[in-house]
């Protein structure tokens, strides 16, 4: 079911205003009886709630001459710390880009001065991708937007509320989508605490853990 063509399609009187996936799912009650309805509480409000703050990510960045897919490539690389330099297929945008939607914003973010290729010594046919000063500054501006628009769309949850929506958020979505941790992504969540020490430390142990997990795929394998 397309979630947010249905809620998207459901109005709202503004002097009386309500949740719509509550509306939508006393619908589906009514129309399907039979039917088990006890997630679609959360699933609609989820699904929602991404589109509105992804809707506000290219809303917020647009003066900024970004796209939101533009905007994120470039907070991932901002993110990883100085240099600001890392090879395309450690870019990993929250969306689902192909390899050649990839290469077009890349291309793209390249002709605007904001992104320049760098040979990769370590991979005689690969390159690297490093920020500009110019895309440093313009990230820097709009991450701060971002986060002032974000903080204004939660501004009716009390501190309290936010972190337990937090935990619960994170326990469904480490669930159903468990990740590992690489360097960049740690970098991303330390980038001002990690010493040079530190990050090799990171990267040594995000290498066993690959070592390991191929090792274990293989032996389940045979």
């Amino acid at each position: 079911m397309d979630w947010n063509g249905v809620l998207g399609s459901v109005r709202v009187n503004d002097m009386d205003p309500k949740d719509r996936v509550d509306l939508m799912t006393a619908s589906l009650r009514r129309e399907f009886p039979r039917l088990d309805h006890s997630a679609k509480p959360i699933a609609g409000r989820l699904v929602r709630l991404g589109t509105l703050f992804i809707e506000a990510i290219a809303r917020v960045v647009a003066p900024f001459g970004l796209s939101a897919n533009e905007y994120v490539i470039l907070c991932v690389l901002r993110a990883s710390g100085a240099p600001y330099t890392l090879p395309p297929r450690r870019i990993n945008p929250l969306m689902n880009l192909t390899s050649g939607g990839m290469t077009n914003i890349l291309h793209a973010l390249a002709m605007r001065g904001l992104i320049q290729r760098l040979p990769d010594p370590s991979d005689r046919r690969g390159v690297l991708i490093r920020m500009t000063p110019a895309a440093i500054k313009l990230i820097d501006e709009a991450l701060a937007a971002h986060g002032a628009e974000e903080r204004r769309m939660i501004a009716v949850l009390a501190p309290k509320e936010r972190l337990e929506l937090q935990k619960l958020l994170s326990k469904l979505l480490v669930s159903l989508d468990p990740v590992s941790v690489s360097v960049p992504s740690m970098l991303a969540i330390y980038p001002a605490s990690r010493s040079s020490a530190g990050r090799k430390q990171i990267e040594r142990k995000s290498t066993v853990a690959a070592s390991s997990r191929a090792i274990g795929r293989k032996k389940s394998a045979r």
